[in-house]
């Protein structure tokens, strides 16, 4: 299967599942299950680990997490993989919490971020940080949030970002500064 038949494929399950077709979901889930789970590792592996999840366990709870809601969202396979992103941070982020809420009876500790890109290597307080941004940032400018997920959480590189988006990779690179630009500025308004 050529990527174009794929990125194809990906598109008419994800129309299907608009539509009410029940058994889509588990078709697709069966197609991108590895690119999901590679994206799950490396989730886990920014964060430090969570001892309460594994990798299958991200995956598992994530697409449960997806399968729940009014169908997946999404057109194409940049939203998609957009998606799952966010899909997997929150699920993540949930664990983090339920963790310090045993360990720090729900105290959250604010750290001081320098730069947006070192968020998840400095701690995992700042995730929740990171969180708020991003938040934040989806109100102010979807598209450079949707860059985000796309490059931060979905693992994508520059490249495969400009090809999913059909822009240049400059153009791509200009935008992921200027992200992080504004995440930076969020997170130090937030701290």
């Amino acid at each position: 299967m050529t990527p174009t038949d794929s990125a194809e494929q990906i598109a008419q399950l994800l129309q299907d599942i608009r539509t009410g077709d029940e058994s889509a979901a588990a078709r697709l889930y069966a197609l991108l299950y590895p690119e999901i789970k590679r994206l799950a590792r490396s989730r886990l592996y920014a964060v430090g680990g969570v001892t309460s999840l594994n990798t299958t366990g991200l995956v598992n709870e994530g697409f449960l997490r997806m399968v729940e809601r009014v169908g997946m969202a999404g057109e194409s396979r940049a939203q998609f993989f957009a998606y799952v992103g966010k899909v997997l941070r929150s699920v993540v982020l949930d664990h983090l919490r339920a963790s310090q809420a045993e360990k720090r009876g729900g105290d959250l500790v604010q750290v001081t971020l320098s730069q947006a890109e070192s968020i998840a290597a400095d701690g995992r307080d700042n995730w929740f940080l990171l969180d708020s941004a991003l938040e934040q940032l989806r109100t102010l400018d979807h598209a450079l949030y949707e860059l985000v997920e796309l490059r931060y959480f979905a693992g994508l590189t520059v490249a495969d970002i400009a090809k999913l988006l059909g822009v240049s990779t400059r153009t791509v690179d200009r935008d992921w500064v200027k992200a992080k630009t504004w995440l930076e500025g969020l997170i130090e308004v937030a701290d």
